[in-house]
């Protein structure tokens, strides 16, 4: 129906974005990392979108690219997640990482996420480990620091934003960098 939504950005929040677009302002429910990603009030900027219709009431959700669209989607087809959820895990966690979990089948690291506990860790990996395997990919160095970090009790967030920035190519270095730091 709607693809995408081109226009000035006239509000930014962590979890919300209004873009005024042909005489029309969208307000629009985005993950922290197209918040991260989007341009600064005053500029114009295009999101891809997603129209929901929820109890009769209308929901656009917006994206900076199309692979967090998709992962938006993915996560939709899992019974028990809907599109607040959904939002929440994307801004927990970047899509590698959470595909690379998937297949994984760590339902430790996956239930870590807030607002997913083991049940719900499973019934996500059951629905979306075979949808992944078709375009399984290499694990990346900074997912591997990442896990590593989580097993050792660090939320997926900060040991995310640990490893920022850190410029080695040994993985044992990372971390023990990324621990400084928190």
């Amino acid at each position: 129906m709607i693809d995408w939504i081109c226009g000035k950005i006239c509000l930014k929040e962590p979890t919300r974005l209004v873009i005024e677009a042909g005489m029309v302002a969208f307000d629009i429910n985005i993950p922290l990392s197209t918040y991260e990603a989007l341009e600064n009030v005053g500029d114009k900027t295009k999101v891809f979108v997603i129209l929901s219709l929820k109890n009769e009431k209308l929901e656009l959700f917006g994206f900076k690219t199309i692979e967090e669209r998709n992962f938006f989607n993915d996560l939709l087809l899992v019974q028990g997640i809907g599109p607040q959820n959904a939002l929440r895990i994307m801004s927990s966690v970047d899509f590698t990482e959470f595909k690379s979990m998937v297949l994984k089948e760590d339902t430790e690291f996956i239930s870590s996420i807030k607002g997913i506990g083991e049940k719900r860790a499973n019934k996500l990996i059951f629905e979306l480990r075979d949808r992944y395997k078709k375009e399984e990919i290499p694990e990346s160095f900074e997912s591997s620091a990442i896990h590593a970090l989580t097993v050792l009790g660090i939320p997926a967030k900060k040991a995310r934003e640990a490893i920022k920035g850190i410029k080695t190519d040994n993985l044992e270095e990372l971390i023990k960098e990324a621990l400084k730091k928190l």
